[in-house]
């Protein structure tokens, strides 16, 4: 490491901006940003289970019937949230007509 020490005239707000960023670079590399289309209509696969009140598992059974359609975005598992609220108005018709056959 180097022991040279550089004396440089500079204000205490340019001086705390210039700390500001050098440690808010240094956050980011721990932490990444969220993808941006999460902001797009995107769902990670615990907002599904928390919007449809299941479980991972059940979630993996929609998946693998068809149900519900992932995406691989980024090394991620994502759900389109439009595809799932029409989902769950198939679910709900589907319920009311078996209700109403009698069967």
């Amino acid at each position: 490491m180097d022991n040279t020490v550089i004396l440089h005239s500079t204000s205490l707000k340019d001086f705390q901006t210039i700390i500001g960023d050098i440690v808010e670079e240094k956050l980011r590399q721990f932490k990444p940003e969220q993808p941006q289309t999460l902001k797009e209509g995107y769902a990670t696969r615990q907002d599904v289970c928390a919007r449809l009140k299941i479980s991972l598992a059940t979630l993996h059974y929609y998946t693998k019937d068809g149900i519900l359609q992932k995406y691989m975005i980024g090394g991620r598992v994502l759900y389109k949230w439009e595809e799932i609220e029409q989902a769950v108005k198939q679910i709900e018709t589907v319920k009311y007509k078996h209700r109403g056959t009698g069967k």
